[in-house]
């Protein structure tokens, strides 16, 4: 048995097969994986991080970022979404934070925002469909626009009517659709960038990377411990909801209020 898994390896390294081509071999091709609509952020330069009176300590120095252009998703990565990839690729189903059973066979949820994935989980999701996490700045220049916004929509304190924050878990009834239509887009016409789920981006977190960060197409510390989250959730209060608050957690985390979206 040692000798076949031995060759096997051998044979992986002289033919150029990687392990990724395998695991995605039988799977659709990339423009039937992940139909997500996506806009053009164009290139240019943004405030990123808040003034020393608005925000914490580890979002200051508030910045100007150069960005080159990129696309983002507009919706929040769905369980629908999710789902294909999952049985696209043979993974494990995440779990399930309404009933007992498989998420898949919960009713009603498809246009929900996945929840239960780890770091890992959204960059394979990401790379299955093309595409890949964002990095901080990306994510904070679509949520926030390029005239250092508060929140998305603008500078006015959020509402629960509008935004899906600061609330106990209740089940299917938890969270919101992902587009969900409540005039709180960004000026670039992203939604869901405040409250109902936060979202993994591609940065390690680091508390002082603000300081020395460079002023374009940052991405984030090289090595750390914990990853940047960013958003806010639906049991976040008000302050979690600004577009420059920083979140971490551990790439290996799973919880009933971190998604993502993908970025190209």
């Amino acid at each position: 048995m040692k000798v076949v898994k031995l060759a096997f390896l051998i044979c992986m390294i002289f033919s150029g097969l990687n392990l990724q081509q395998m695991v995605y071999a039988d799977t659709p091709n990339l423009d039937e994986r992940d139909k997500s609509e996506m806009i053009v952020i164009p290139a240019g330069e943004f405030f990123m991080g808040s003034k020393k009176e608005e925000g914490r300590p580890d979002e200051q120095p508030q910045r100007r970022v150069y960005l080159d252009a990129y696309e983002i998703d507009i919706h929040e990565v769905s369980n629908e979404s999710y789902l294909k990839f999952i049985h696209s690729t043979g993974r494990k189903e995440p779990p399930n934070p309404y009933s007992e059973g498989l998420l898949s066979k919960v009713t009603g949820i498809d246009n929900l925002p996945v929840v239960q994935v780890t770091w890992y989980d959204a960059v394979d999701y990401c790379r299955w469909g093309g595409k890949r996490l964002p990095t901080e700045a990306e994510w904070e220049k679509a949520a926030r626009g390029e005239n250092a916004l508060v929140y998305p929509w603008g500078n006015e304190p959020p509402s629960p009517k509008v935004v899906n924050f600061q609330k106990n878990w209740e089940g299917t009834q938890t969270l919101w659709p992902v587009d969900t239509n409540n005039g709180t887009s960004s000026t670039f016409g992203i939604k869901g960038m405040a409250g109902n789920v936060r979202e993994w981006v591609q940065d390690w977190y680091a508390p002082d990377y603000f300081q020395t960060a460079p002023q374009k197409n940052p991405r984030g510390s090289g090595i750390g411990i914990l990853k940047v989250i960013k958003g806010g959730s639906w049991h976040s209060f008000k302050a979690d909801l600004r577009a420059a608050s920083r979140g971490k957690g551990g790439f290996a985390l799973k919880t009933d209020g971190i998604g993502f979206r993908c970025v190209r």
